[in-house]
């Protein structure tokens, strides 16, 4: 998942969506087509090869948190525009449907489907667009920089693969279990099972067994048989997309904020690859181990919640020694009473015990 993802949602339940990296509805599979043998390094191996690779498709995205669905909160009417924290909780509840293209390494457009608006994130060169139809507010980031620039809340299927493979240690078992059929495609799937103290119960990769490119992640919870989380294609089309999805003018009275993106910029954040962007105030986010079992904390004063993120919070949390806690099947989130957010796909205890340390 790209870093900036914040740019979408508070800092209080960012780290659901980090910790979690994808949510997706698990794409149905056909009976499992005849493949060469592979074992689960040749695998990732094929993986390495997709990149660049210019393709585009539906995504069809849902999870089952154990939480309520969410995905009526905002205006009477369901169309959404509620307050950021209803906004961000609706994005790990509830099914979505994206569509995304991607031209080449810099060249990317996602569009996300809400049910009577739509968010874009669109990269071209140096220049990339975000933009939010139900607030009709738009962020042009520049940067003469060549390498990769985020593209904000962009999610895949790749880019959640990219995002677990990197949680990998040497004590998670990776094999390749089955073959399957995914939006027309062959491919190998890849079981990763870590043995970490982490609500992670298994990984599962879906890899197009032609062009290596990851057609589906899906998370299931330790104890569960059914995914959490899931990212996968519906349709995928590896034609290059028509250069022109890639030139974006934002709409008639769209309010447009411009951005500079420097070298310490891009340093930074690289700096933080494997964390969160810095927090609103400017105060960096700590990550507490690494692998399954890490915890992101923003420090005291990085969230401020508005009057309606407040509110959401204090129903949709318990309160417990030391502050207040969120858990579900795979992720964790604790706001202290001191002001700090700590979270991870681990329990609550665990994250109560690294708010003492």
């Amino acid at each position: 998942m790209n870093k900036n993802a914040k740019r979408w949602i508070p800092a209080a339940v960012v780290p659901v969506v980090i910790a979690t990296a994808a949510v997706a509805l698990p794409v149905a599979a056909d009976a499992s087509p005849a493949l060469p043998e592979k074992t689960a390094g040749q695998v990732l191996e094929l993986i390495a090869t997709s990149a660049g690779t210019a393709y585009s498709g539906t995504i069809e995205q849902t999870s089952d948190l154990g939480l309520p669905d969410l995905s009526a909160l905002g205006q009477p009417d369901g169309s959404g525009g509620g307050d950021a924290a209803s906004n961000a909780l609706e994005l790990v509840s509830g099914s979505h449907t994206a569509r995304v293209f991607v031209g080449g390494a810099d060249t990317q457009r996602l569009q996300v489907l809400d049910s009577m608006a739509e968010r874009n994130v669109v990269r071209n060169g140096d220049s990339v667009w975000f933009y939010d139809s139900s607030t009709k507010e738009a962020v042009h980031a520049t940067s003469e920089v060549t390498a990769q620039l985020p593209t904000g809340s962009a999610v895949s299927p790749a880019e959640a693969a990219e995002k677990l493979l990197a949680a990998v240690e040497p004590s998670t078992t990776v094999e390749v279990v089955e073959t399957a059929r995914v939006a027309g495609r062959a491919a190998y799937q890849l079981r990763l099972t870590p043995s970490d103290d982490t609500l992670v119960g298994t990984v599962t990769l879906s890899v197009d067994a032609e062009t290596g490119l990851p057609l589906e992640a899906s998370i299931t919870a330790k104890g569960q048989d059914a995914a959490a989380f899931s990212v996968g294609f519906s349709s995928i089309d590896y034609s290059a997309p028509d250069a022109a999805l890639f030139d974006f003018t934002p709409p008639a009275g769209t309010s447009v904020t411009e951005k500079s993106i420097t070298d310490a910029d891009l340093a930074q954040a690289k700096a933080h690859a494997d964390s969160l962007p810095e927090t609103p105030t400017g105060l960096a986010p700590v990550v507490i181990g690494d692998g399954w079992d890490a915890i992101v904390e923003l420090p005291a004063g990085s969230y401020a919640p508005d009057a309606g993120s407040s509110d959401l919070l204090a129903q949709l949390t318990d309160k417990v020694d030391g502050g207040r806690a969120i858990g579900t099947s795979l992720v964790s989130v604790l706001v202290t009473d001191d002001g700090r957010v700590l979270a991870g796909a681990v329990g609550i205890a665990q994250l109560q015990a690294a708010a003492s340390r």
